[in-house]
Order: structure tokens, then C-alpha cells, then sequence
């Protein structure tokens, strides 16, 4: 049941992640600046996330949300640069691996 919950949870932060992705598209579209989106999506982050913890504990778990969201941007900046630059033998190890 615990897992069913954290896979819900996953899914629908994903969904309505995707859903703020396509905004940030749509402000591009109209000339924004992507370093100005992305750093209004950060501003918003932090202040929805203190938000969100503050009716829920006592103290902000500041050094986990923060490793969590170097997770993610380590994940998504290799994400976004494999296509812009040839793989390495060892990514190309690592993506062998992780398709098979």
C-alpha cells in the first residue's frame, strides 16, 4: 500500500511537472528568456515548497529538498546535453547497460 502511495505521489508530481514544462514552453514562444523562466520557476519553487512544508512540519528539511533537486538537475542537464554533444565510451556503457 506504501508503494502504491510513493508511485501516486511520483506520477502526479510528474504529470503536473510536465504541465509547468509546457508553460515555461509557451512563455518562450513568446520571447521570454529561458535563464528568466527558469530562474521565475526556481523563485516559485521555493516559495510554493515552503510553502507546502510549513502546514505540515515543524522545520523545512532544507538540505534534503536541496539534494533532491541536484538529483534533478544533474539528471535533466545530462538529459538535455547527450544530444548536443557525442557520448562518451562510459556513457555509451551506461546507456547499453541501463536499455538493456
Amino acid at each position: 500500500m506504501a508503494d502504491e502511495q510513493g508511485n501516486d505521489l511520483e506520477t502526479d508530481s510528474t504529470a503536473i511537472a510536465n504541465e509547468l514544462i509546457e508553460f515555461a514552453n509557451d512563455k518562450l514562444e513568446t520571447g521570454a528568456d529561458a535563464v528568466v523562466i527558469a530562474a521565475a520557476m526556481r523563485h516559485a519553487a521555493g516559495n510554493f515548497t515552503a510553502f507546502a512544508y510549513s502546514a505540515i512540519e515543524d522545520h523545512l528539511d532544507t538540505e534534503g529538498i536541496l539534494e533532491e533537486f541536484g538529483q534533478f538537475l544533474q539528471y535533466y542537464d545530462g538529459h538535455h546535453r547527450r544530444g548536443t554533444r557525442p557520448m562518451t565510451p562510459l556513457e555509451q556503457l551506461v546507456k547499453q547497460v541501463e536499455d538493456e
